[in-house]
């Protein structure tokens, strides 16, 4: 690829020796061929050169580099034709002056006209070339129009010269601007890179936020389930009970109502102090297995018994006990007149996993506890109200 630029660039160089000069010769009598036609500038072209010999101190050189001699060949040749002539016939000698000076002027134009096509002749005339010279012509005359010192294969030369002398600083100029970029993508790729892992780590990052917030939500949606479905329970035994106190109210009204009715809401042992024994006034929905009396001065039954500590310690609030596994007893003290003279305590047995008695006597979370204990003491006054003195002990009646 080196060896044929070189070729290339040397055949630039001998184009322009070759023509160069002869375009800028083309160039600068382009105007006279606009101007002047070549037969008149071939008949002038004689009297040119006598019009150089115009001073003696141009010297021998300037004289001898002329055509000097051809021009004075039609001259030379009108005193050749007057030595031949008489001197007496004045008529035929200025005849043949006449026509010695014409054939002499036309014998000189011969030489001069192949310097009309010579480019390093003074006498070249475009007109001239572009008659006889039409193929060359023609192949020069895209650089006519140009100014004077335009399109010249030397200046094409240069300016390839020019290129080659700056291909070393081009080649190195590319291999920086290769090298930087390339050291511009390499940090740029570490850049994107470092960028992207940190990308990872804070999208991890966030999908475990997110995973922790989806998990607290799910927990809490599943706790808020729950506790839709227990507060749904509860108020199924919310209308249970409704029901229940309703058939009572029935009851009432039909005088059949007894403290065996007082079971509404599960199992229960109703005892009524007497001095210092409890006796035993009723028993449903139980083993049976409580005793008729319970002493309130034995000291070892203070904590077994929930009915004994409230009767002594005189509680307003209820008792909670577990006998044993998966049973418990509520205990709740009640009043049964003004004076307070006579106690009365229900005892409520259930089992422990009984949601239903527990949601109603022990969470307090659907209805207030101490409503139900309020219920089932204001039933107590008036099951005593109505029994009046046919209240009878259990186990006597039968």
């Amino acid at each position: 690829m080196i060896d044929e630029e070189r070729n290339y660039h040397s055949r630039l160089l001998t184009l322009s020796h070759a023509f160069d000069e002869s375009i800028e010769r083309m160039k600068s009598s382009y105007l006279d061929e606009k101007y002047t036609n070549w037969t008149v500038w071939l008949l002038l072209s004689p009297l040119r050169d006598i019009a150089q010999i115009n001073s003696v101190h141009k010297g021998l050189k300037t004289f001898s580099e002329t055509n000097f001699f051809l021009a004075i060949i039609p001259f030379v040749s009108m005193l050749t034709g007057t030595v031949a002539l008489k001197p007496t016939d004045w008529i035929e000698y200025l005849g043949s002056m006449t026509l010695g000076l014409v054939l002499g002027y036309i014998f000189t134009l011969t030489f001069y006209f192949p310097k009309l096509l010579q480019f390093k002749s003074n006498h070249f005339h475009t007109g001239a070339y572009r008659v006889f010279r039409k193929q060359e012509y023609e192949m020069f005359r895209s650089a006519f129009l140009d100014h004077k010192g335009e399109y010249y294969f030397r200046g094409l030369y240069d300016y390839i010269n020019n290129m080659r002398v700056n291909s070393n600083d081009f080649q190195s100029l590319s291999t920086n601007i290769n090298e930087s970029l390339a050291d511009y993508f390499h940090k740029e790729k570490h850049h994107l890179e470092t960028k992207i892992s940190l990308l990872k780590s804070r999208l991890n990052r966030q999908d475990e936020k997110f995973n922790i917030l989806v998990n607290t939500y799910e927990d809490a949606i599943s706790e808020l389930e729950k506790e839709n479905d227990e507060l749904s329970k509860g108020s199924e035994y919310v209308i249970e009970l409704i029901k229940d106190i309703n058939k009572l109210l029935f009851r009432m009204k039909n005088r059949v109502f007894s403290t065996k009715d007082l079971n509404i809401v599960s199992g229960f042992t109703l005892y009524e102090r007497r001095e210092k024994e409890l006796f035993k006034i009723d028993d449903v929905g139980t083993t049976g297995s409580s005793p008729m009396k319970i002493s309130l001065d034995d000291k070892s039954l203070y904590k077994k018994w929930g009915a004994v500590k409230v009767v002594r310690d005189q509680l307003t609030q209820p008792v909670i006990n577990y006998p044993y596994e998966n049973h418990t007893i509520v205990s709740v003290r009640m009043n049964m007149g003004i004076e307070q003279e006579k106690v009365w305590v229900f005892n409520f047995h259930f089992d422990s996993n009984d949601q239903k008695v527990s949601h109603l006597l022990v969470k307090n979370d659907i209805i207030d506890s101490r409503e139900v204990y309020r219920l089932i003491h204001a039933l107590c006054l008036l099951s005593d109200e109505w029994s009046g003195t046919y209240l009878k002990e259990a186990g006597n009646d039968e």
